[in-house]
C-alpha cells in the first residue's frame, strides 16, 4: 500500500481528487487488460510481461520481464489534447548489464503517424533521460516526465521496453494526469529535499543537493525554479501564503515535498 503523508493531508486528498488518471488499469489490478504487446515493425515479435504478486509497488500486481533474449514490450494509447500539458509517471525496476529498460513513448496524430516533441528523437523526453536507459535499481524507482501534447496530435502512446541481457525489468502504477504535477501527489523517496515543510521566514532549506527544483501550486501552476545546495536556501518571500509541492531532481532519482508558507 503507498504511503499516506500527513503533511497538508486534507488539502492534498481534496486535490488529488481531481486530479484524474488517464491510464486504465494503471496498477494491473485487473490482470493485463487494456494494455498490449507493442508491435515492433520487424524482427523478434514483442511480448506482454509476466503478471506477478510478488512484492509488487503497491496493490496486488505488478508486471515483469525476466531474463528477456531480444528487445520486448507493451504499451497503451491513451487519447490526449493538443497544447495541453500532461505528467507520465510510473515505477519499475531493472536489474541486469545497464540497458535494461526505457520508455520509448511517442505522439501520434488522426492518421497514426508519430509526432515527436523534438526534431532531434534522440533529445525527446519522452525516450528516456537523453535517449537512454533508465537508472539501473533493484529497488522500486520512479520515473517522471512532464510534457506538453504538440499541435495536430490526438493520443498518446505510452511504451516501455525491456532489452537483452536484463535479469529483471519490472512495472507498477502507471500514471498520466493532465497539469505538471499529479495534484497532491508526493513522489515517495530516501532523500528528503525540504528540511522546513513549514515555512515561517520566506526561506526553504533544503537537506540535499537538489537539481532543477521547481514550485508548483496545488493547481499545477509553476511559480518558481531553481538549483540548490544541500543545507542551501531558497527565498520564497515573492510566493503568497499556502500550500505548495517542491520538485527537484536528487542523486538522479525525481523527489517532491509538501510545504505550507505562512
Amino acid at each position: 500500500m503507498k504511503k499516506i503523508f500527513t503533511v497538508l493531508g486534507i488539502v492534498a486528498v481534496a486535490a488529488s481528487a481531481n486530479a484524474q488518471n488517464l491510464i486504465t488499469n494503471p496498477g494491473f489490478e485487473n490482470g493485463l487488460t487494456s494494455w498490449t504487446a507493442t508491435n515492433p515493425g520487424s524482427g523478434t515479435a514483442y511480448y506482454l510481461p509476466t503478471l506477478t504478486t510478488t512484492a509488487p509497488h503497491s496493490g496486488t500486481n505488478s508486471v515483469e520481464y525476466t531474463a528477456p533474449t531480444a528487445t520486448t514490450g507493451f504499451e497503451q494509447n491513451i487519447p490526449v489534447t493538443a497544447g495541453a500539458t500532461y505528467t507520465i509517471s510510473f515505477w519499475y525496476k531493472a536489474s541486469g548489464d545497464n540497458t535494461d529498460a526505457r520508455i520509448w513513448a511517442n505522439y501520434l496524430d488522426s492518421a497514426g503517424a508519430a509526432v515527436y516533441q523534438n526534431t532531434n528523437t534522440a533529445s525527446d523526453p519522452l525516450r528516456g533521460p537523453n535517449n537512454g536507459y533508465l537508472p539501473t535499481s533493484t529497488a522500486w524507482t520512479q520515473h517522471s516526465v512532464t510534457v506538453v501534447a504538440p499541435a495536430n496530435v490526438v493520443s498518446l502512446k505510452l511504451q516501455v521496453r525491456a532489452y537483452n541481457n536484463a535479469a529483471v525489468v519490472a512495472f507498477d502504477d502507471f500514471s498520466v494526469t493532465t497539469g505538471t504535477l499529479a495534484v497532491g501527489e508526493v513522489l515517495p523517496s530516501k532523500y528528503r529535499i525540504i528540511k522546513n515543510t513549514f515555512v515561517k521566514n520566506d526561506e526553504i532549506t533544503f537537506g540535499a543537493d537538489a537539481k532543477d527544483v521547481k514550485i508548483y501550486t496545488l493547481t499545477g501552476q509553476l511559480v518558481k525554479t531553481a538549483s540548490v545546495k544541500a543545507n542551501g536556501t531558497l527565498n520564497v518571500a515573492d510566493l503568497a501564503e499556502g500550500n505548495y509541492i517542491v520538485t527537484g531532481t536528487v542523486n538522479n532519482q525525481a523527489v517532491s515535498q509538501k510545504i505550507l508558507k505562512n
